[in-house]
């Protein structure tokens, strides 16, 4: 099982204590405690509304319609959230993770799925199936189990015609989930029989048993009771440290640095049932980073991927402050790679859905996917498919500037000495201009030790791109020439810091001038591409290296061209006419 970190917390007092008990990871706290206190009175309200009477034994006291496992003695003595009484189980199961410590939140990667996004999450897994659903419909992190609400109520729609005792001995083999929270498990498996209670009304009393348990306490990460049909999951999120049994159990998606959410995606392509279906609300990092090519190269061969959804506007959609770019992608076990149907989703009190084209996955699956985002980007991506240049083609290669500076603190001043050189920072980068920001004058020279000429000076000509961007900002390449006029009026010699990109090339005359290549990264077509294949703000060398790039005939009738003609040569070449 993986350790999700250890966060230390207040200690509990008796009523958290009690209620912990069953716990094996993190403290709840106050105001968590606030919202599970409030469930007895709500699952009062849910009875009454399901119009079964207290004499019928329904009430939450005697338990008897409740799940088993159930044990809120203690909470007495917390007031409860009143606001949620009449609450939704969606509303009830955000505000659970809303209220947990938000340093829990951040160690355990976990979030709220949205309840317009849960619903699309299903639909897109159905029409994926295309058929109905005979078989699990399974979330391996479920939480408070809101993912699998749509499919829980579209299974109790169908059992209208069905007697309530065989559809309730029937139900926990359609639908179920796993997690290691304990409290939302509880909560979760609440909210979910609440669904329950009109067929359990159904039952005679003299045979009514108490509503089963959908959900259960675990690793999610370990098989599921039987194959799913469906899988559904928003999976925890962040690095993880693998042990030696764990990384050599993963090794076949795992590159370098591991991720929750990457292993919970193998997980789910490895134990689906033949032709089943996952669908997964995840970052969109794992489109086109280097530490996820193993398990692109898996899901490819796996479970291939059918859908892809951007959700195109992450504020005030996730009450838990989901930063990173977010996908809806839909895999099917099994089946023959085909074209990708790629779409965008806006949430705007409802979900509307914009289909973008179809995509296809490279033939080395490994390497980043380059999918449309939105509809502009289909003619860019079905030009750069005809591009089977890369970076690499023409002699270049890209590195990390090597300059840690707060490593070098001591080495760094304002003014120059005779074994000092200038140092080009991110911030001198801005505009695509490479100019000498006065914000970084104070740490603009760095005196040069033993040994550092070789690692940390860079003295011939090169291209230079930021690493680090904001989601805001309007483009995500941002690149300027260090050409040898550049160069020489910064002292000849220079170092750069590590949140540049240098791009190099010891052939002088290469096809791919500096200026050819600065002009390609500044133009909108490769800016556009960037973005297809990565859904991360930082720009890597990794990516950089796989971006599509034209052949040798076009680079040279580029030559020629001046300085101001060459940016509608570019896009036109990519697909992206005036």
């Amino acid at each position: 099982m993986l350790e999700a970190g250890v966060v230390t917390v207040a200690r509990a007092n008796r009523a958290q204590r009690g209620f912990l008990a069953a716990r094996d990871t993190a403290d709840l706290s106050a105001k968590a405690l606030a919202v599970l206190a409030a469930v007895p009175h709500w699952w009062r309200r849910r009875a009454a509304e399901a119009e079964v009477t207290s004499s019928q034994t329904l009430g939450f006291e005697d338990e008897m319609a409740l799940p088993p496992g159930f044990d809120w003695q203690g909470l007495g003595s917390v007031s409860p959230r009143e606001d949620l009484f009449d609450a939704s189980a969606e509303q009830f199961a955000d505000a659970y993770v809303v209220a947990l410590d938000g340093a829990v939140r951040s160690a355990e990667g976990r979030h709220y799925t949205p309840a317009l996004l849960a619903e699309a999450l299903y639909a897109h897994a159905t029409e994926a199936l295309g058929r109905r659903v005979n078989g699990l419909v399974w979330d391996p992190a479920c939480g408070a189990g809101m993912l699998l609400l749509p499919a829980l109520r579209s299974w109790v729609a169908e059992q209208a015609d069905t007697q309530p005792e065989v559809a309730l001995a029937a139900v926990r083999s359609a639908i179920g989930g796993r997690d290691l929270d304990a409290a939302a498990v509880q909560l979760g498996n609440v909210l979910l029989a609440a669904e329950l209670l009109p067929i359990w009304a159904r039952v005679p009393l003299s045979r009514r048993r108490p509503l089963p348990a959908l959900l259960e306490v675990g690793d999610g990460l370990t098989p599921p009771p039987s194959p799913p049909a469906i899988a559904v999951l928003n999976p925890p999120y962040g690095r993880v440290r693998l042990s030696e049994a764990e990384r050599e159990r993963w090794q076949h998606v795992v590159f370098g640095h591991a991720n929750r959410y990457g292993l919970f995606m193998a997980s789910v392509a490895e134990h689906l049932a033949d032709g089943g279906v996952a669908a997964a609300l995840v970052p969109a990092g794992w489109l086109g980073g280097s530490y996820f090519q193993r398990l692109r190269s898996y899901l490819a061969d796996a479970t291939p991927l059918t859908r892809l959804a951007h959700v195109t506007d992450r504020s005030g959609v996730f009450s838990t402050g989901v930063l990173q770019e977010t996908v809806l992608a839909t895999f099917r076990k099994g089946r023959a790679p085909q074209a990708v149907a790629c779409e965008r989703l806006t949430i705007n009190g409802q979900l509307t859905r914009e289909e973008t084209g179809k995509g296809r996955l490279p033939a080395s699956p490994d390497r980043p996917w380059l999918l449309p985002r939105q509809p502009e980007d289909l003619p860019l991506v079905r030009a750069s498919r005809k591009m089977p240049k890369r970076l690499a083609d023409y002699g270049w290669s890209v590195s990390t500037g090597p300059l840690v500076w707060n490593r070098r603190k001591e080495q760094l001043s304002a003014k120059p000495s005779h074994v000092s050189v200038k140092i080009i920072w991110a911030g001198d980068l801005d505009g695509g201009q490479l100019h000498q920001d006065p914000n970084r004058d104070k740490l603009r020279y760095l005196h040069l030790s033993e040994g550092d000429e070789r690692v940390l000076v860079l003295a011939r000509p090169a291209v230079l791109v930021q690493r680090t961007t904001a989601p805001e900002q309007p483009r995500r390449l941002l690149a300027a020439a260090l050409d040898s006029p550049t160069l020489a009026r910064w002292g000849g010699r220079v170092s750069v810091e590590n949140h540049v990109n240098v791009l190099t090339n010891p052939e002088s005359d290469g096809l791919l001038t500096p200026r050819l290549l600065t002009a390609l990264l500044d133009s909108d077509a490769l800016d556009r591409l960037y973005r297809c294949l990565t859904g991360s703000v930082a720009v890597s060398a990794y990516e950089l290296a796989a971006l599509p790039l034209p052949g040798p005939k076009t680079l040279r009738s580029w030559a020629s061209l001046a300085d101001d003609e060459l940016p509608a040569a570019i896009n036109a070449v990519y697909g992206l006419e005036a």
